[in-house]
């Protein structure tokens, strides 16, 4: 009876074991469902820096402006003429730039350029209040500087025909401000 009894007791432990690995079983997949997440994302900035303004000041002695032009294909890009007829003459034009996005920019690391044309000789230029790491706020921000084009007053004796015009053309390079 021993024999009986112990093969009873084992068919019961055998079954009380796959009962609990059936429960097991449906409590996992009762829990084990797949969640799935679905969203998306819109972008809504806008990059919009650009010189909105160039404005001739006073010239200086016999100096007078020809022209000061927004690049029409790269409005971060100005050039700018003028007719200077004694040493030290000069003209100063006031430069505005507007950030019209809603990102933060920045002038970038030698972010400032200009190109001068062949006769570079008696003419010269300067800028002031803009340098690598002016900021301009994000809608609608300005920032101003100057630049100024001169007729050398080291200059003793006329210049060669060749050397009496000079264009000179400035370049921003910006950036987004990642510090604001």
């Amino acid at each position: 009876m021993d024999g009986k009894r112990e093969s009873r007791n084992k068919n019961i432990l055998i079954g009380a074991l796959i009962a609990v690995v059936l429960i097991m079983g449906v409590g996992y997949a009762a829990f084990a469902q797949q969640l799935t997440i679905n969203g998306s994302a819109n972008i809504t900035s806008t990059w919009d820096v650009h010189i909105q303004s160039i404005e001739p000041g006073e010239p200086v002695g016999t100096a007078s402006n020809v022209s000061a032009t927004v690049n029409p294909s790269d409005n971060t890009k100005a050039t700018f003429s003028a007719n200077l007829k004694s040493p030290g003459d000069s003209i100063t034009y006031t430069v505005t730039v507007v950030n019209a996005g809603n990102i933060p920019a920045m002038v970038n690391t030698d972010g400032i350029t200009f190109t001068e044309g062949e006769n570079q000789g008696a003419i010269s230029y300067s800028y002031a209040g803009i340098n690598d790491g002016t900021k301009v706020a994000a809608n609608n921000g300005t920032a101003k500087f100057t630049v100024t084009v001169t007729y050398d007053d080291t200059v003793t004796s006329q210049p060669a025909s060749e050397d009496l015009t000079n264009t000179i053309t400035m370049a921003l390079d910006f950036v987004q401000d990642t510090t604001a």
